[in-house]
């Protein structure tokens, strides 16, 4: 049975959306919000889950190089916090870590976009990489 999962790249100033799907182990970036506070934010994220019908999220989770929280994964924690007001406990929230993932998503950008395209697309792209190590990691659906 497959579950539709929704990757978030939580930023300051953008957050990058991609989608996936458990059975099918493919994450593909999907959409970016720019310049919304978090209540916005989480409102805007559970107008998606309740319009793709998605049944759990990965939230990236930036930790230091020695997997310790950085400051930015306190914002990330309270993020999820306002998330869970809109979404509710039914739809799991898994932290994983995001470590370098914009930074690879902008590596594989680079001689490709002009800045300005390069940005639209960076957190999304992030996004989906954090979802992608997720399904990655996740134990093979049982056989029928």
């Amino acid at each position: 049975m497959s579950v539709r999962v929704i990757g978030i790249d939580h930023g300051g100033r953008r957050t990058g959306i991609a989608l996936g799907e458990t059975e099918t182990r493919l994450a593909l970036p999907f959409e970016m919000f720019e310049g919304l506070p978090d209540p916005q934010l989480a409102a805007a994220v559970g107008q998606l889950v309740r319009r793709e019908g998605i049944e759990a999220v990965v939230i990236g989770l930036p930790l230091n190089a020695d997997n310790t929280p950085s400051q930015q994964s306190k914002l990330v924690e309270r993020f999820i916090v306002t998330l869970m007001q809109v979404i509710g406990t039914e739809i799991p929230i898994y932290r994983f870590s995001e470590y370098l993932s914009t930074h690879d998503s902008e590596g594989k950008l680079a001689g490709h976009f002009t800045r300005m395209q390069k940005r639209q697309r960076v957190d999304a792209i992030a996004a989906a990489r954090i979802l992608q190590d997720w399904l990655d990691k996740q134990p093979p659906p049982p056989r029928e």
